[in-house]
C-alpha cells in the first residue's frame, strides 16, 4: 500500500510503499477515506520525535475491507470511525477513563502504524459505526471533537458559566463546539491567528480576543470578568499562569496544550480560592461514542473548520505548511483521492 512515511527531521515525511496490514483474530482492516492532519503530528515531524518509517495519522474514518477470524457484528464495506486509543477496558487506568494510558495496548498512529495511508489495522473494539447516510469524512472529526469534549467534561461547566478558551487552533475550536453542546456561556476565545479567530466566531464563541492587541488578563480586568473555567489550548509561554489569574474562586483550569513549559504554581491562591487544575489528554471510549452521535445528528458545524482536502501525495507538503498555518484551520488527507 501507499503511505506517508517519516524520514528524518530535515526531510520530514514522504510518500512511499509500506506493507499491507493483515488483521489479527480480533482486528479489522479499514480503507481510510479521510484522516485529519493533527497538530501533534505536525509538531512530532517538526521536532523529529518519530522513528524512521513511522506512519502517523489518528483522526480517521473509512470502510471495513477485511475482518479477523474472531470478529463478529461487523461487515465488509461498512462505514466506521475508530478511536486510535487502545484499551483493555478492564484495568484501573481504563476504568478511570484514561484508556490511552492503558499499559496493555498500543495507540494507532502513535505507537503503531496510523492512517496517513490507504489501509490501517484497527482492533474491532475500537470501532464505532457511522450511519449509512452520513458522509464518511465526517467521522474523521470524531477524534478531535472527543479531545475537546473531554476537556469540557473536566471543566465541569454548564448553562450560565462564563468560559475562556485560550488558544484557537483546531483543538480550541472543537472545545468551543463542545462548550456549545454543554450549554456553557458566554464563551470567550483568545488567540493570535486572524483566520482561526474568525473560525472561533463561526463555531460559537461569543467574544473573540486578539491576544496580539490585548492580553487575557487585560480583558478580564477591563470587562470585570472572571471565568468559571479556562481551557488552555495554546501552549503559549505564561498561558497557564495567566489562566489561573482570571479563574474565579472554585473555578477550574484545564490544561490541554502539550506544552514543555515548567510553570510555577501559586499555591496560596489555589488554596485560598479553591481553584482546580486538571490535565486533559485524549478521551474515554464513552466520550468518543458520544461524539460520533453528535456528528451523526448534525449538532456541531465541523464542516466550517475544513480549509483544504489533499491527496496522499500532497499530505507531506500539508504537514509542512501547517507548521506556519496562517489562515489554515484543518486539512484532511484523502488517501484514495
Amino acid at each position: 500500500m501507499r503511505a506517508v512515511l517519516y524520514v528524518d527531521q530535515e526531510t520530514g515525511t514522504t510518500v512511499g510503499d509500506a506493507p499491507d496490514p493483515s488483521p489479527g483474530p480480533d482486528d479489522v482492516i479499514v480503507a481510510v477515506e479521510a484522516c485529519g492532519l493533527c497538530g501533534s503530528d505536525v509538531h512530532a515531524v517538526q521536532n523529529g520525535n518519530c522513528a524512521p518509517g513511522q506512519v502517523l495519522g489518528h483522526e480517521f474514518s473509512g470502510r471495513i475491507v477485511a475482518l479477523g477470524v474472531g470478529v463478529s457484528g461487523w461487515a465488509e464495506g461498512q462505514a466506521v470511525a475508530a478511536t486510535p486509543c487502545g484499551s483493555c477496558g478492564e484495568c484501573r487506568i481504563c476504568q478511570r477513563g484514561l484508556n490511552f494510558r492503558c499499559p496493555a495496548v498500543e495507540n494507532i498512529g502513535i505507537t503503531i502504524p496510523g492512517a496517513y495511508a490507504q489501509y490501517v489495522k484497527v482492533p474491532a473494539r475500537q470501532l464505532v459505526a457511522l450511519p449509512a447516510d452520513l458522509p464518511v469524512e465526517v467521522g474523521s472529526h470524531a477524534e478531535p471533537l472527543s479531545v475537546g469534549r473531554q476537556a469540557v467534561k473536566l471543566a465541569q461547566v454548564g448553562p450560565g458559566d462564563p468560559v475562556l478558551v485560550y488558544g484557537v487552533g483546531p483543538i480550541g475550536l472543537y472545545v468551543i463546539m463542545g462548550l456549545k453542546l454543554a450549554g456553557a456561556g458566554p464563551i470567550v476565545a483568545a488567540g493570535r491567528s486572524a483566520g482561526r479567530r474568525q473560525a472561533a466566531a463561526d463555531v460559537g464563541a461569543d467574544i473573540v480576543i486578539d491576544t496580539r492587541e490585548m492580553s487575557v488578563a487585560e480583558y478580564a480586568k477591563q470587562s470585570g470578568t472572571l471565568f468559571a473555567a479556562v481551557i488552555e489550548c495554546s501552549a503559549a509561554p505564561g498561558a497557564f499562569n495567566e489562566a489561573l489569574s482570571v479563574t474565579e474562586p472554585g473555578g477550574t483550569v484545564v490544561e490541554v496544550a502539550l506544552t514543555p513549559e515548567q510553570a510555577t504554581i501559586p499555591l496560596f491562591g489555589i488554596l485560598s480560592d479553591g481553584q482546580r487544575i486538571v490535565g486533559a489528554c485524549a478521551f474515554s471510549d464513552e466520550t468518543y461514542r458520544e461524539s460520533v452521535e453528535h456528528l451523526a445528528a448534525g449538532r456541531v458545524p465541523v464542516e466550517r473548520l475544513v480549509s483544504e482536502r489533499v491527496s496522499l501525495d500532497d499530505t507531506p507538503d500539508a504537514l509542512r505548511r501547517l507548521q506556519t498555518p496562517g489562515t489554515l484551520v484543518r486539512i484532511i488527507s484523502r488517501p484514495w483521492a
